[in-house]
């Protein structure tokens, strides 16, 4: 005879009660309230119960699981604790006097099912009436669950059986013959389809059964499955909600919990004063996993399990990212449903649904994923029409549609590209565009929420040129809204950033330095020596060590995936380059005893330079956005008129660069005074436009910086003229008063790129 230990452990796990915790809240339904502790006493035999009415209960809850099936079964049990035998009125009370010869396949009830009162109400009527019942709803709303409640609720109803059967993980050939083999049928040699189906609708003739098809849909052959006669019940379980099964179907939409629901659920798992206690921090939770049934219960259930507060347990789901991974308990996993739907659609399909994820809005429109998935409207709409027959979405108003906030974590977790935020970031930078020429937001109002999140989510990829691009048109719609509160934490970020680095200080107190250094050498008079060779080693080591920090720091902003990263990379490049021609003009100085060594060796490093700046500027604009502020027309006017006063204070300049390529006496030199000057002027005509164009992207957060790089450039076109007039006289020596500008110009173009050294970075 086996002891207590061991048959309770097997009935408890034959029940399916997977933990102790959930075996004793189904034992203080029955009004019996004990610790976990004591139910591992049992299992390991240190302990044994000696009440008679608890053992009874007991019994009878592993009864009414399907546990235990016979009287033996019931006498050993009971016996094992020393009580003896059921008398005959315990085995009518507990209904084994006639066992259960009848097929029942339904799972064991879903603990602390909760609601759906009415809907049982009116299946419980119609289940007779000759039609077919079908569950529609999306994954994880409970249809399941209302399946197996049924199923349990109408056994007396159906004495011939009930069939229950999970249509996605079993064929049509092998459920006809579980079926034929619980009537005592074999028909494994039947290969026919056709007569396999033809076989059981014979055995089921006159036979009041009823037949629960579990995630069943269009696909599968439900003509050969159900049973024929009008004796038989059939109930349906989907995510779609037409089955193309003909008129004699009763389609009935399983919805999300009310707030009521929620409650009654919760005061089921734990009690009344736990919901008085906790009702807004419950309803909370609810409103995070948007109501969903197997949600909630898988919360309500990990909550009790792991003794969280509802407190501790919504601070979990804040913070970080929430996975449906982590909504899974015993048999319930909520992941694993969404997937049976997600892995039946199409390949097009499942990408287009994995693209909803960057909604983060109540809906979003059809437009907006057509652009997004680079697909015509029409065909958009036909896909859009799939997932809402499969409860994957559902209309919110014409043209646009929702989807619940869980399958959107789903489609979040399935994008494999993250591109996808930037063509929204397009799409809704155009929309804003638009919407601020027409000074109308009305039909944008709907996707404020979703315009936040792209931005935002934009901002954690790095993807700044998308940034850049929606900051000001998004903070004018936001202001002119009343909705800017919604991005000012994130403004303010940035606002709040340093302004300026430990280098660019340094840097300011090392040309103070050189400035001093300069006025010393003027006043003692030395133009030869080697103090004034020093003097290029000074001016050239800023640019030649800063132009390598901006070259790393164009890594933060994306390098050459984005425009600011390649405005930053030529521009620190240009600089460098300057500062290691700079450094082989003093290698003259002190090795070759040349004290103006032009052309040379040194114009390796100032000659590549220039057209560094000048592709580096380029791609400014185009990363601040300065070609969209150029279509107004006073911004076309500035355009025309900065260049022509340019060149109109460049004349005098140029006659130098005249007299220079006359004089030169080689065809590099004459090429080089030609190309240094004419870069000059066009190099600052750009950085007068640009940069005064772009001081606002990003909130002006930069503003400063761009207004030092504009500097910088007009110091070098000051430099160079005096270096050409200097040179024409014979004036010119290293050290001189002439350097200053060259100093300041390379220190305000390192000075001015070290400040996009880091991206601006949002608080933790």
């Amino acid at each position: 005879m086996k002891s207590f230990a061991q048959l309770f452990k097997r009935y408890r796990l034959r029940a399916e009660f997977e933990t102790f915790s959930s075996f004793g809240d189904t034992l203080s339904e029955k009004g019996y309230y004990y610790e976990e502790s004591i139910f591992s006493h049992w299992q390991k035999g240190t302990r044994t119960p000696n009440n008679r009415e608890l053992v009874l209960t007991i019994i009878k809850i592993f009864i009414e699981r399907d546990s235990v099936k016979t009287i033996n079964e019931a006498n050993e049990f009971l016996a094992s604790v020393g009580l003896g035998y059921l008398t005959e009125e315990e085995t009518k009370k507990l209904q084994l006097s006639t066992p259960h010869n009848a097929p029942f396949q339904v799972p064991n009830e879903i603990a602390y099912f909760t609601g759906r009162d009415i809907l049982i109400k009116k299946i419980g009527k119609e289940i007779f009436s000759g039609k077919i019942v079908l569950l529609y709803g999306s994954p994880g709303v409970g249809k399941t669950a209302l399946a197996i409640k049924l199923g349990h609720l109408l056994r007396n109803k159906f004495p011939d059986g009930i069939f229950w059967y999970k249509v996605d993980s079993s064929n049509e050939m092998d459920i006809l013959l579980s079926i034929a083999q619980l009537f005592g049928e074999d028909i494994s040699g039947i290969q026919d389809m056709e007569v396999r189906a033809s076989v059981v609708r014979t055995l089921l003739i006159k036979k009041k059964v009823l037949f629960i098809l579990d995630n069943v849909t269009q696909k599968n052959k439900l003509h050969l499955l159900l049973p024929t006669t009008s004796s038989a019940g059939i109930i349906l379980s989907s995510r779609e909600k037409d089955l193309l099964l003909g008129k004699n179907i009763l389609s009935i939409p399983i919805a999300i919990f009310t707030k009521e629901e929620v409650l009654a659920l919760f005061q089921k798992v734990f009690n009344e004063k736990y919901i008085k206690v906790n009702k807004k921090i419950i309803l909370a939770i609810a409103e995070k996993v948007g109501y969903l049934p197997l949600a909630l219960n898988i919360v309500a259930t990990q909550i009790k399990q792991f003794q969280l507060t509802p407190k501790e347990y919504i601070t979990q789901l804040e913070e970080g990212d929430f996975k449906l991974e982590s909504l899974k308990y015993e048999d319930k996993d909520l992941l694993q449903a969404v997937y049976i739907g997600f892995n039946a659609l199409d390949s097009e399909t499942r990408i287009v649904f994995s693209t909803l994820g960057v909604f983060e809005g109540k809906d979003f429109s059809s437009d907006a994923v057509a652009y997004l998935n680079k697909l015509p409207l029409r065909r958009t709409n036909q896909i859009l029409q799939k997932l809402l027959e499969i409860s994957f979405i559902e209309i919110s108003k014409i043209g646009r549609y929702r989807i619940h906030p869980l399958l959107k974590l789903f489609a979040r977790a399935q994008m494999k590209d993250t591109s996808i935020y930037l063509r929204a970031a397009v799409y809704y930078e155009q929309l804003l565009v638009s919407a601020q020429e027409k000074q109308t937001y009305h039909t944008l109002m709907q996707d404020v929420d979703n315009i936040i999140y792209i931005f935002k989510k934009c901002y954690d990829l790095g993807f700044w040129d998308q940034i850049i691009t929606l900051w000001n048109p998004i903070e004018k719609f936001l202001s002119d809204t009343n909705e800017i509160k919604k991005l000012r934490s994130l403004m303010e970020t940035i606002d709040t950033a340093p302004k300026i680095s430990k280098l660019q200080k340094f840097l300011i107190v090392y040309i103070l330095c050189f400035l001093i250094y300069v006025v010393v050498i003027f006043f003692s008079g030395l133009k030869t020596s080697d103090w004034n060779y020093i003097s290029n080693i000074i001016i050239g080591l800023p640019p030649f060590v800063g132009g390598l920090i901006g070259i790393i720091g164009a890594k933060h902003w994306g390098l050459f995936n984005t425009n600011i990263g390649k405005a930053i990379f030529f521009i620190s490049t240009g600089i460098f380059f300057w500062g290691a021609g700079n450094m082989i003009w003093a290698y003259y100085n002190f090795f070759q005893n040349i004290g103006v060594p032009y052309p040379s060796l040194a114009d390796l490093g100032y000659f590549p330079a220039d057209f560094f700046w000048l592709t580096g500027i380029i791609y400014l604009s185009r990363a601040t956005g300065a070609r969209i502020n150029l279509r107004k027309e006073y911004r076309k006017l500035f355009l025309l008129i900065i260049p022509i006063c340019i060149l109109t204070c460049s004349d005098y300049y140029l006659l130098f660069i005249v007299k220079r390529i006359f004089d030169s006496d080689t065809p590099i030199q004459a090429f080089l005074d030609f190309y240094y000057p004419s870069m000059d002027i066009v190099i600052l005509t750009f950085a007068v436009i640009i940069c005064g164009l772009s001081v606002n992207f990003l909130r002006g957060k930069y503003k400063l910086s761009l207004f030092v790089i504009l500097a910088g450039f007009v110091s070098m076109f000051i430099a160079d003229f005096m270096f050409s007039s200097t040179t024409t006289f014979n004036i010119y020596y290293n050290g001189s008063v002439f350097d200053i500008p060259f100093a300041l110009g390379q220190g305000l173009l390192t000075w001015g790129t070290l400040s996009f050294y880091l991206t601006p970075k949002r608080k933790t």
